[in-house]
């Protein structure tokens, strides 16, 4: 049998005194690093004390709309800022925070809302007519809604005295699990606050760093890997709105630390100003890269133009960062480093029975960082386990020296420019198409988003359907990341003897 182990998750003495409740840590942290600066927005900066008293008139706001410890309060707004302060109040007074994607559709939103089942919406102008549409056909599926106002514009107040029990539930995202059903990962204080702390010591953050943030807050990378855990850390976060390849790295070079995606790095590489502004990042310690491994036909040059080595790390909705390349290594065979502490990792077969080094299988994981269920479905949450283990649906292997090599997904979760896009969910709106019969979505390979969505469609014999038409009809009911890139029409879809769609097959058929 072969593990690959680290020791026992260790804390920092500040940390050891605390109770392992995130909201605990968190409040620790505002009141340690009470005049040090946090948060700097467009619109404002703020220390860790403003942010704590922003956060007490939050909660004070949420409690006036009915909001108590348990309940779900939803953000769907393109304001980062509101998203951010309403994440960390619901947090903080024992409610559940669901960030969502302000550009998911009303069909979208009607499955996240009835599926959730919010007692508040936090929500801005655009999309408060999308919410009152769905909340008029679903009676029940959604609670009150709250204008970002209310969260911008709350008077500061002292944060209350709530008791957090660490396994009390913190916030939720959605994930499409190894089904392609988006479920709710629902975290809870305590694997928060394990899967935070491993990340902070491992990657060495301190209150001198300042973290340049211009991921989006919907998904776990930019909420939680980087926002979550640098407020444990005492240090600044500079939050974009978006990334822009000249303004991204004017930012960048008052920063110590940058959370990418492979996207934003492809996407400096093909500008002629990147080698001309990269001397001014010499004050960045550290480059991150999640989402995806960079191409590693393309690492060197990246990492010889920036003069540091960029750290790629394996992560997922269920488990925040598993694995990570150690500070300051470089992986030009492109790994995902090696398991953060408290943390397990093995790599089995289609049995569960542990693989040799350097063999391709299953990636299973343990540890305190682990989600325990997928929001009301115990079902999908029991097979998702196995004797403790997650069974995290990607393959990889693992060298001599435990370096992680990510060897591509058992399940057919797209990702694209780092949105996850659920085959199922797009091929619902597809094969609702007059003149559809069936389709597949897959993820195509892309030298600068990591993968594109493309669809193979068998139609209906005497119609008459064009790409055009298909893409027109998608962007009508799906965010834009979904709508396919690419619409091949085939006579039939390849199969296995029991009928299941071979996709993998259709990947190489199609352009793979």
């Amino acid at each position: 049998m072969t593990k690959f182990l680290t020791p026992l998750l260790t804390v920092n003495p500040g940390d050891a005194a605390m109770s392992d409740a995130y909201a605990d840590l968190l409040r620790h942290s505002m009141d340690q690093h009470a005049t040090r600066p946090a948060l700097t927005f467009a619109e404002e900066s703020l220390t860790y004390g403003d942010l704590a008293g922003r956060l007490g008139g939050i909660i004070g706001e949420f409690e006036k709309s009915g909001v108590g410890p348990g309940d779900v309060v939803a953000m769907y707004t393109a304001d980062k800022r509101a998203i951010l302060l309403a994440d960390l109040a619901a947090m903080l007074m024992g409610a559940i925070a669901l960030p969502l994607n302000n550009r998911f559709t009303e069909p979208e939103m009607q499955y996240y809302m009835e599926d959730a089942q919010p007692a508040l919406v936090v929500t801005d102008e655009a999309g408060r007519d999308t919410i009152q549409s769905v909340a008029d056909r679903q009676p029940g599926d959604v609670g009150g809604l709250v204008d970002v106002s209310a969260v911008l514009d709350a008077a500061p107040a002292r944060l209350p005295e709530v008791e957090i029990a660490p396994g009390a539930p913190a916030f939720m995202l959605y994930s499409s699990g190894t089904t392609g059903r988006p479920k709710g990962v629902l975290h809870r204080h305590d694997n928060l606050a394990a899967a935070l702390v491993a990340l902070r010591d491992t990657w060495h953050f301190a209150p001198e760093d300042r973290l340049l943030n211009v991921l989006p807050f919907y998904h776990i990378h930019g909420l939680s890997f980087a926002s979550h855990m640098m407020l444990l850390s005492g240090c600044e976060m500079v939050v974009g709105p978006t990334f822009h390849p000249r303004r991204t790295l004017q930012a960048l070079a008052e920063c110590t630390v940058l959370f990418a995606i492979p996207t934003f790095y492809y996407s400096w590489i093909g500008h002629d100003f990147f080698r001309e502004m990269a001397p001014t990042l010499s004050s960045v310690r550290l480059f991150t890269c999640g989402s995806a491994p960079i191409r590693p036909e393309v690492l060197p040059e990246l990492e010889e133009i920036l003069g540091k080595p960029i750290t790629n790390r394996y992560g997922m909705t269920e488990s925040h960062v598993n694995t990570s390349l150690p500070v300051g290594v470089s992986s030009q065979e492109g790994s995902c480093g090696k398991v953060l502490p408290g943390l397990e990792l093995r790599i089995v077969d289609d049995s569960g029975t542990d693989l040799p080094v350097d063999e391709v299988g299953q990636v299973w994981v343990k540890g305190p960082n682990l989600f325990r269920e997928y929001w009301r479905k115990p079902d999908a949450t029991e097979k998702a386990f196995e004797d403790g283990w997650f069974i995290t649906g990607d393959l990889g292997r693992v060298d001599a020296d435990g370096y992680m090599f990510h060897a591509g997904r058992c399940q057919e979760l797209v990702i694209t420019s780092g949105h996850n896009v659920y085959p199922p969910m797009v091929e619902k709106v597809i094969n609702a198409m007059e003149g559809v019969r069936e389709s597949a979505v897959i993820g195509l390979p892309h030298d600068r988003r990591g993968e594109i969505v493309a669809v193979a469609i068998v139609a209906e014999e005497g119609a008459e359907l064009t790409e055009a038409d298909v893409r027109g009809f998608c962007a009508e009911s799906l965010v834009d990341y979904c709508v396919p890139v690419h619409v091949h029409f085939v006579n039939e879809l390849p199969r296995n003897t029991m009928s299941k769609v071979l996709k993998r097959t259709l990947v190489e058929q199609l352009g793979g």
